[in-house]
């Protein structure tokens, strides 16, 4: 039998289920996401907010917040195309942070999918941090702000090393968000102004302007601009949030920002993709 490559044989011994087993104090939940004509945001926004309240953590009118991401791969891109390829145990790495430039709490999150259930653990710090690479891989005591913390972290220092991740992508984008006060868990989601780079440094502070749309038609494939409205819930969805999906007609897609950027990024390098691509077009 012919041996796999190295960077395969990394990738089977990650997404084994025994070692990527959820920890007790992961949330597990369902998300399904719907790229949503940009002109339904106020009739949804007006349905949404009869049975949930704004996010305490969203600023203006309407609420929102910023997120910024940093996506890490290994060299051969392994989480993206595990992605591509719609495996049954996969996983994604990031450090993400609410609030722009400014100086905020970074999260390390390990986003694991097992079938369909979405299982996300993190590990918290507090503001101030300067070298990403050091907090991650460093041999230091790390400044976490909760100490049920730390496994998470071992967790998320681990898979790093097994896949030999780094930096790839950095993603920003503005959050609105409702929170249901009546169900054990539902919380729905408007995603606008979606944008990225390509990155290598290990920052979550953007190296440039260089910034490139990801609501495109083109990233969508869709014949109108969109924002993306996720629906999050537990196995018991609430009988409004069936009512939202069939008052609107909407329909559930697998846009996922990382894949989508990287799948951008290919085609300005002259990859080309068939009109049955969920994600991009040419």
């Amino acid at each position: 039998m012919l041996a796999l490559p190295q960077s395969l044989s990394r990738l089977r011994r990650s997404f084994d289920p025994r070692p990527l087993a959820p920890r007790d104090n992961a949330l597990a939940r369902y998300e399904m996401k719907y790229a949503v004509d940009i002109r339904l945001q106020e009739p949804i926004r007006q349905f949404v907010t009869l049975f949930c309240q704004p996010d305490p953590y969203g600023r203006g009118t309407p609420p929102e917040y910023q997120v910024q991401t940093l996506q890490f791969d290994s060299p051969w891109g392994d989480l993206c195309r595990a992605k591509e390829d719609k495996a049954i145990n996969r996983f994604k790495l990031r450090a993400r942070t609410y609030g722009g430039d400014k100086p905020a709490p970074l999260f390390l999150e390990i986003k694991r999918k097992l079938g369909d259930v979405v299982y996300k653990s993190r590990a918290l710090f507090k503001p101030g941090w300067t070298d990403l690479e050091e907090i991650i891989m460093g041999d230091h005591e790390n400044p976490l702000l909760r100490t049920g913390d730390k496994m998470n972290f071992l967790e998320f220092r681990r898979l790093m090393t097994v896949i030999g991740a780094s930096p790839v992508f950095l993603l920003r984008y503005n959050r609105e968000s409702y929170v249901s006060e009546n169900d054990m868990y539902a919380r729905v989601t408007f995603d606008r102004k979606m944008i990225y780079q390509p990155s290598r440094q290990w920052s979550l502070v953007a190296p440039g302007n260089d910034w490139r749309t990801m609501d495109s038609c083109t990233a969508t494939n869709r014949p109108f601009p969109v924002f993306i409205l996720e629906l999050k819930t537990t196995e018991q969805m609430p009988t409004w949030m069936a009512e939202l999906i069939e008052r609107f007609n909407l329909i559930r897609c697998d846009f996922c920002k990382y894949a989508t950027a990287s799948r951008l990024e290919s085609i300005f390098r002259g990859a080309q993709y068939s009109d049955a691509s969920e994600n991009t077009t040419y």
